[in-house]
């Protein structure tokens, strides 16, 4: 890929971001509160003010990186800072855990039913903390670390919702959110306690959940790292895979660890071969790694935003890490794929396409984030920037 070339990539991304993604959730989805709004309809106009906490700390995580790599507009910091009073007010029981859902006048409809929540606020803590020098937020971040990383040792103490746990089996998306926010956390209070157990949890990644013989990472596996002839236990979701590969070499290029980062640009490669829809185009969501019925995970020949989003983001990263023009073929492919098919006139994009393209309903929660999107985008901006730089 040439300068010129990648500069087009670069002004298309950050145009897309300031000019379209942004300005729909300022137009849209700024509550009194400091919340977010964010059960929408296409158009913007409101479904309900249900609170989901995970997109709230998703949301502060989006505008305080906004103030940090784009631009610090005043205006950007101001919504960051109400999501964060609105986070100390509403979120967490008295043991610390963040809670999911909440009616609009702070009421709970749903308790500690996904430590992925924790996570998403966690994240949100730490980029804000980075934006402020809040020491409220940093230790918010720090005790909801030292909460989750309690209840990551002990298995059974915490729920995935909108998905399940057996026992015995443990979820590779526990592993991706956690390394990464984690890592993010340490670098940010300069913590090598944190980023030890960041880096622990993403070489359990490549140790378990990439499971040889099968050549791919899957979604659940035992709890000492085991396949196990399931259906849960076939469950190959690429676009989880792929993303979990440009927060894992973040980590080892940071760790200057050059062999498991060209292991992760292998393993983005195997994943893009395995949901890539040659004839349609886009990646899908979700495959049974041994070709049998039925494919455990909900929608599996859908085409969601984010798995498109995720691959532009790790093509661009095995890029730079490798110089194979195969990534770049790719990131081509799905950018026209993804700017064609998926914005929806409004200034956002549809989340979730069927195999034939057709709008079609969610398989996870009811809402639109401010987060998949404008995070790929700045993800995109920053490496572009990068590879401008090198040629």
């Amino acid at each position: 890929m040439n300068k010129s070339e990648i500069k087009k990539y670069k002004e298309q991304y950050y145009n897309t971001l300031v000019d379209e993604i942004i300005p729909y959730w300022l137009k849209h989805s700024i509550d009194e509160s400091g919340a977010i709004n964010n059960c929408l309809n296409e158009d913007g106009s409101l479904i309900s003010k249900e609170r989901y906490i995970w997109s709230q700390g998703r949301a502060l995580w989006t505008f305080s990186a906004l103030y940090n790599r784009i631009e610090k507009k005043a205006e950007y910091l101001d919504v960051a800072s109400g999501l964060f009073d609105y986070l100390l007010k509403t979120g967490r029981d008295e043991t610390g855990k963040w809670l999911y859902r909440f009616d609009e006048n702070g009421n709970v409809l749903d308790k500690d039913i996904s430590i992925y929540v924790d996570g998403f606020v966690m994240a949100g803590m730490t980029e804000y903390y980075l934006a402020t020098n809040d020491e409220r937020a940093k230790q918010i971040a720090i005790e909801t670390y030292e909460n989750t990383l309690w209840r990551l040792n002990h298995p059974g103490t915490y729920s995935v919702a909108p998905y399940v746990i057996k026992d015995g089996i443990k979820t590779h998306g526990v592993n991706m959110i956690f390394s990464y926010f984690y890592y993010q956390l340490g670098k940010a209070i300069q913590r090598d306690d944190i980023l030890d157990n960041a880096y622990n949890l993403a070489q359990e990644v490549l140790n378990h959940f990439y499971v040889k013989e099968k050549d791919a990472i899957l979604e659940f596996v035992t709890t000492d790292g085991k396949f196990t002839d399931t259906p849960e236990g076939r469950a190959c979701v690429p676009g989880h895979a792929i993303e979990c590969m440009w927060f894992l070499i973040s980590i080892f290029n940071d760790r200057g660890e050059t062999e498991n980062v060209k292991e992760c640009c292998k393993i983005i490669k195997r994943h893009i071969e395995l949901g890539l829809d040659k004839e349609k185009g886009g990646l899908i969501l979700a495959l049974d790694i041994d070709g049998k019925e039925p494919i455990f995970w909900g929608k599996p020949t859908y085409k969601p935003w984010w798995v498109q989003l995720e691959t532009l983001v790790a093509t661009a990263y095995a890029y730079k890490h490798t110089h194979d023009e195969w990534f770049m073929d790719i990131h081509r492919q799905i950018n026209e794929f993804a700017f064609k098919n998926y914005p929806n006139g409004y200034g956002e994009w549809y989340n979730w396409l069927d195999n034939d393209g057709n709008v079609g309903e969610t398989a996870a929660l009811p809402v639109k984030d401010p987060f998949h999107l404008p995070r790929a985008l700045m993800m995109l901006i920053d490496v572009l920037g990068e590879l401008e730089n090198q040629n």
